[in-house]
C-alpha cells in the first residue's frame, strides 16, 4: 500500500515495491517527467517506506534522516554549497532510521562543479544511504550521472483521474473539474495551481489568443509578462513551462481538427487555424524555447521566437 494513494504511473509503482520487497532498489534512482505528475508525491512515499516512520514526519520534512535540496529560490540553481553540505551529511552515519534518504529536486539545475561533486559520491555511495534525483529535463543531467541511476520516467496521469480527483478532494462540479483536467495537460500539480491561481490560467489563454491572431505578439508577451511579474526562479520556470505545453497542446488540436475533425478530443475550443501547422516543428522550437529560458534567456524573449516562427 506504500503507494497505493498517489495518481497514476501504476507500471512505476509496481517496479518501486517490487525492488523494495526483494531489498534490490539501486541506491540512486532518477524520477523524471513534467512537473506536477508526482514525482515529489513518489519519492516522498519512498522515503517513509525506508525511513519507517510516519507520513507526517516525511511531508512536514521533519525527520532528521530525511534531507532535501531544492535549487536556491533567486538563482533557481543548486549551489556548490548546497551539495557539499549534503555530500557531509551522506557520509554521516543515520541519526535515528538504519537508513538516510536525499531528494534533490530539478537535479538538472546545477552548476557544473556542483553536478560534478554529485557524480563522484554517486561512483562510491555509501550502503546506508538512498539518493532520489527529481528532474523535468533528464537530458540536462551529465551523462555520466544518467547512467550511475535507474531511470524511471513518469507519464503524465489521465484526464478522468485529474477530474475525479478534483471532484472528490476539492468539491468542484464536473463541467469544472473536466475543464481545469484538459488543461492541465496530465499534471495534478498544474490543476491544482490553475484552481486556485486565476493568471496561470488567464496566461494560457492570452497566449492561445495570441496564436489565433486576436492579439498582436508584442500584446500578448506585455499582457503574460504582467501577469507573471512577480514570479522569479523556479516558480517563474514551472509557469513558462506550463505556457511551452499550453503551445503544443494548442498545436496537437489544430492537427486533430483536420485531420479527424472531433473536437470533443480537443483540448480547447479554439478556431482552426487559416494555415496548417506541424506538430513535429512545434515540438522542435518549443523545446528550443526551453533551453534558453533554462541559460537564463528572458521569458519575453522566448515566447516572442516562438510566436514569430513559422509552423
Amino acid at each position: 500500500m506504500t503507494f497505493a494513494h498517489l495518481l497514476g504511473n501504476e507500471p512505476i509503482k509496481t517496479y518501486l515495491l517490487r525492488a523494495l520487497e526483494s531489498g534490490q532498489l539501486h541506491h540512486t534512482v532518477l524520477f523524471s517527467g513534467r512537473e506536477g505528475i508526482g514525482k515529489g508525491l513518489f519519492a516522498k512515499a519512498l522515503a517513509q517506506y525506508l525511513l519507517e516512520t510516519s507520513s507526517d514526519r516525511v511531508q512536514n520534512e521533519t525527520h532528521p534522516d530525511l534531507h532535501l535540496m531544492r535549487p536556491e529560490s533567486k538563482s533557481g540553481t543548486h549551489l556548490v554549497e548546497q551539495l557539499r553540505e549534503m555530500i557531509l551529511e551522506v557520509h554521516k552515519p543515520p541519526f535515528e532510521a538504519k537508513r538516510k534518504v536525499f531528494i534533490v529536486y530539478e537535479a538538472h539545475r546545477m552548476q557544473p562543479a556542483a553536478a560534478n561533486m554529485l557524480l563522484k559520491t554517486l561512483e562510491e555511495p555509501d550502503l546506508d544511504c538512498q539518493i532520489v534525483l527529481i528532474s523535468s529535463s533528464p537530458s540536462e543531467l551529465l551523462a555520466t550521472i544518467l547512467s550511475r541511476c535507474i531511470h524511471l520516467a513518469f507519464q503524465p496521469i489521465p484526464r478522468d483521474l485529474i477530474a475525479r480527483f478534483l471532484e472528490d478532494h476539492h468539491a468542484r462540479s464536473s463541467d469544472r473539474a473536466q475543464a481545469l483536467a484538459r488543461l492541465s495537460n496530465g499534471s495534478i500539480g498544474h490543476a491544482l495551481n490553475l484552481m486556485q491561481n486565476d493568471w496561470s490560467e488567464k496566461a494560457g489563454r492570452v497566449l492561445i489568443n495570441a496564436l489565433e491572431k486576436k492579439s498582436s505578439n508584442t500584446q500578448a508577451i506585455a499582457e503574460i509578462e504582467a501577469l507573471l511579474g512577480d514570479l522569479d526562479g523556479v516558480d517563474l520556470h514551472l509557469e513558462a513551462e506550463h505556457l511551452f505545453a499550453t503551445y503544443l497542446m494548442w498545436i496537437r488540436d489544430q492537427e486533430l481538427k483536420r485531420t479527424s475533425g472531433d473536437e470533443r478530443l480537443c483540448y480547447f475550443s479554439s478556431e482552426l487555424a487559416a494555415q496548417p501547422v506541424s506538430s513535429l516543428k512545434a515540438e522542435l522550437l518549443a523545446a528550443k524555447a526551453k533551453t534558453a529560458l533554462e541559460r537564463n534567456i528572458k521569458l519575453s524573449a522566448c515566447l516572442d521566437f516562438l510566436l514569430n516562427q513559422p509552423l
